[in-house]
């Protein structure tokens, strides 16, 4: 066989990084991730909350942002933003994003036109709600898991793919490159190893 046609050396499995403890942080994130056993239950929540966006790419604050608009229907983008401890723009960048997508609704206030009142799509809430069944549809207690995983990242803001591919690590104990993406969605194979040499850039899983 020549070096040219040599197949390549197989990817060394990832494994969930002994280093996640280490930090303040970390350590106060895992007290509110499920177990192992509860991994694949999770993985199902962050299915739906893909199907209810349409996208995995979307970030874990977005999907907070929905999650709070479902929970609060005419809500207000003032009112997301005091809930959530958000910046305006941030709110309105991701608003404008999920009205956009169809993932929500926006009329005009009743007091104040200038202030749009917010509600979840039809087929998004459908969606919300089979999300939150494992959280006995209490919008607070996945909107904390949520945040108790952006709290793992500290260079940027994960997605829903991110997410993902962290449980799929976690169901397992360790799992190889392709383990993690079959359990990915459908997408260019760059996005799905980008989302693993995150989550290795973060010191959130080890290359082994």
């Amino acid at each position: 066989m020549t070096e040219a046609h040599r197949p390549a050396p197989p990817s060394p499995p990832v494994s969930a990084a002994d280093s996640l403890a280490e930090t303040e942080a970390s350590r106060s994130a895992k007290a509110d991730i499920p177990a192992r056993e509860d991994v694949l239950t999770l993985a199902e929540t962050v299915d739906h909350l893909v199907d209810a966006t349409g996208d995995p790419s979307v970030s874990l604050r977005r999907a907070m942002i929905l999650l709070d608009i479902d929970q609060h229907p005419n809500t207000t983008q003032n009112g997301i933003g005091e809930r959530l401890n958000l910046e305006k723009s941030v709110v309105s960048r991701n608003v404008d994003w999920l009205w956009g997508h169809g993932c929500i609704t926006r009329t005009e206030g009743r007091l104040d036109a200038r202030e749009h009142a917010l509600h979840a799509s039809t087929y998004t809430h459908k969606h919300l709600q089979l999300a939150l069944r494992p959280f006995g549809q209490q919008h607070e207690a996945l909107k904390n898991i949520l945040h108790r995983f952006i709290g793992l990242f500290h260079k940027h803001m994960p997605s829903l793919r991110e997410l993902k591919a962290l449980l799929a690590v976690g169901f397992k104990g360790e799992a190889s490159r392709s383990d993690i993406i079959n359990n990915l969605y459908d997408g260019p194979p760059t996005t799905d190893q980008r989302a693993i040499r995150n989550l290795i850039e973060e010191g959130i899983v080890d290359n082994t």
